[in-house]
């Protein structure tokens, strides 16, 4: 199986054209799994339904090109926002099998997708919800035939409650924390015994290292999308991660395209075309201080998340002269307060 990553982008939500044009470039009995990571425009807002509309045109879309029995082996992850620089886009993982592709002597991109079954109510950010998506996260592995330490990159989405009783309401950002401390869990990056109620979204020395989560209130059950590079793995990708001190890591940013072979010249990547996805996890402190000195991000009428986008995105721009990223907010165990992660997929 050989793993194809192709960008395109969206003139609005609805727009599944460019899809469509690249989905027909594939014949769908090859297609072993396929998986959408898009960046749709919106507010963010609670009145704002942009995500669910992309997902089902897209739904709609995978379903008239391979049937329903791929649309059961697709995993979608759709994020609202597209604050400061950044392009209304989305990437398309293609898992294809090619009976002439020879198997590489070194390693190339593997992806593993899984879904864990439904989640009680009752079980929503709790250690029970680390546990299922610890498991769905080893699932995925199985899936992509790799080890823990051969991933780079586990996409997690996970369910809130926020419609729920005040009593028992499960914020964006706590389903997040326990998503992430799942995936750390099976990668083998937090302890089992530090995983307890009372450390969920307040014990910040607890964090994940290769997890970008994220949550939604459509969905009960845990999605995962992992990216590996595996041994004899036939392609041309592989897929590389890297560590973010702050939203303004330039020298982070460019130190994970240099590792994944990049040439790096006067602060910019010389050979961007080379890079075929860019994810990136960015966050603000606690305190909501950058670098030692207050900003209005935590404080503002405008969400944080919003602020955090719209900087990361022109960090970003200045290192690969682009405006396409999956650029994510809330790295609450995720990273250590105040970092964030990156990760991208390159051509050899």
């Amino acid at each position: 199986m050989t793993v194809e990553v192709t960008a395109y982008d969206t003139a609005h939500p609805g727009d599944v054209g460019p899809l469509s044009r690249v989905l027909a470039s594939f014949d769908p009995g090859r297609v072993r799994r396929l998986a959408l990571l898009v960046k749709t425009e919106g507010n963010a807002e609670v009145n704002d339904f942009s995500r669910e509309y992309a997902m089902q045109c897209a739904s709609l879309a995978l379903a008239k090109y391979g049937g329903e029995r791929l649309l059961e082996r697709s995993s979608f992850l759709f994020s609202t926002g597209c604050e400061g620089a950044i392009t209304p886009f989305g990437y398309l993982f293609a898992d294809v099998e090619e009976p002439s592709a020879p198997a590489s002597r070194a390693r190339a991109l593997a992806m593993g997708c899984a879904r864990s079954r439904s989640l009680a109510p009752e079980e929503i950010g709790t250690p029970a919800h680390v546990e299922i998506t610890a498991q769905a996260v080893k699932t995925a592995m199985d899936d992509a035939g790799v080890a823990a330490e051969d991933v780079s990159l586990v996409i997690v989405k996970t369910p809130v409650m926020s419609h729920a009783a005040a009593a028992t309401r499960i914020t964006s950002a706590y389903s997040k924390a326990v998503g992430a401390l799942g995936a750390g869990l099976a990668l083998g990056e937090v302890d089992r015994r530090r995983i307890v109620q009372e450390a969920f979204d307040r014990d910040h020395s607890l964090y994940a290292r290769r997890a970008m989560v994220f949550s939604g209130s459509e969905l009960d059950c845990v999605e995962i999308m992992l990216l590996a590079n595996r041994a004899g793995a036939p392609g041309t990708l592989t897929v590389h991660h890297g560590e973010l001190r702050d939203m303004l890591d330039a020298r982070g940013l460019r130190a994970m395209y240099a590792a994944a072979g990049c040439r790096v010249a006067d602060g910019e990547v010389v050979d961007a075309t080379r890079v075929v996805a860019t994810m990136i996890k960015a966050g603000i402190a606690p305190d909501g201080r950058l670098r030692g000195q207050r900003t209005t991000m935590k404080t503002s009428h405008i969400d944080m998340d919003k602020h955090v986008r719209a900087a990361m995105s022109g960090v970003f721009g200045s290192v690969l002269g682009d405006t396409r990223a999956f650029i994510s907010a809330n790295t609450v165990h995720q990273a250590p307060p105040g970092g964030g992660l990156c990760a991208c997929i390159v051509r050899g």
